[in-house]
């Protein structure tokens, strides 16, 4: 796993009171793997699009409502067609007002809004006081986070969740998952979307559109995406990853492959800037020396 501090070009940045708070853009289509972060953060969503997946926790970010990250959970972003633009407050693991996003409550779709209109609006003030302001908001944000209530999910629910990723490509039913959890059918879909905020099959094709956009970046064909996580055929599949992700595959592969090409550029052109370090003539002869075979 990689420990990241973060992704995407920052085109604006406040700091306060042990804050960091950047406004940041990220490129269309970008699929980062498995990586972390070293910092909790909040964040709120201001265009475009992205879905971050941990375990079997999905998440794709609605416009102006706030999210959380946890520091040092591994986890996996996509990032949708338009790219996305965010909003990321970044606090130190150790600061005592950490703890609401380290275990963060989860919120309904009016507090995240609520919540993520406040710290817009506070960020968006003149400079002289936008960092008064923005502190207050995180503050005040953080404080009520922490007095809400964190109901968990009962064990069975999280194995009917479970069941329905491992059996991704031939999911049980509704009836079938009852029967092995031990719960009514209707108690768990109402139970399930109480707790994680979708049907069960808004959740199964979340997680096959993230599957299959993975598959489909490592160079798998599209109809064996499809057939590898279960939609019916290709046809299916392209039309649950465009109304999730704003394009068809074909063109987020393109989008994707684009960025990739950027990225190598600008590295190799990083690496041909590089001053070369006295003690690389020393390393690069003992290298040598040590191919043929001759003391150093």
């Amino acid at each position: 796993m990689k420990l990241v501090r973060g992704h995407g070009v920052v085109d604006d940045e406040v700091q306060v009171d042990g804050l960091r708070v950047i406004e940041v853009r990220h490129a269309s289509a970008l699929v980062l793997p498995t990586h972390a972060h070293s910092t909790a953060k909040l964040g709120v969503l201001l265009a475009g699009g992205g879905s971050e997946r941990s375990g079997l926790d999905l998440e794709s970010h609605t416009p102006l409502a706030l999210f959380t990250r946890r520091p040092y959970r591994s986890h996996e972003t996509q990032y949708h067609s338009q790219g996305a633009r965010l909003l990321l407050v970044e606090l130190d693991p150790g600061d005592r007002r950490a703890r609401a996003a380290i275990d963060p409550p989860r919120l309904s779709l009016a507090t995240a809004s609520e919540f993520g209109r406040l710290l817009v609006r506070a960020f968006g003030e003149p400079r002289p006081c936008r960092g008064r302001l923005v502190r207050d908001a995180v503050n005040t944000i953080l404080r009520t986070l922490d007095e809400m209530p964190r109901p968990r999910p009962p064990a069975w629910l999280d194995e009917a969740r479970e069941l329905l990723i491992a059996n991704m490509a031939r999911p049980p039913t509704l009836s079938e998952l009852g029967r092995v959890v031990g719960a009514h059918p209707v108690h768990l879909a109402q139970s399930f979307r109480a707790h994680w905020g979708m049907t069960t099959r808004h959740y199964l094709r979340a997680h096959r559109v993230f599957h299959a956009l993975e598959l489909i970046d490592r160079g798998v064909v599209l109809a064996e995406a499809a057939a590898a996580v279960g939609f019916a055929d290709q046809s299916h599949m392209t039309r649950a990853i465009r109304l999730e992700r704003g394009a068809p595959p074909g063109a987020l592969r393109r989008q994707s492959a684009d960025v990739r090409r950027v990225r190598d550029v600008r590295g190799a052109a990083h690496d041909a800037r590089r001053v070369p370090d006295a003690r690389d003539e020393p390393r690069a002869g003992a290298t040598a020396a040590r191919r043929e075979g001759r003391p150093p």
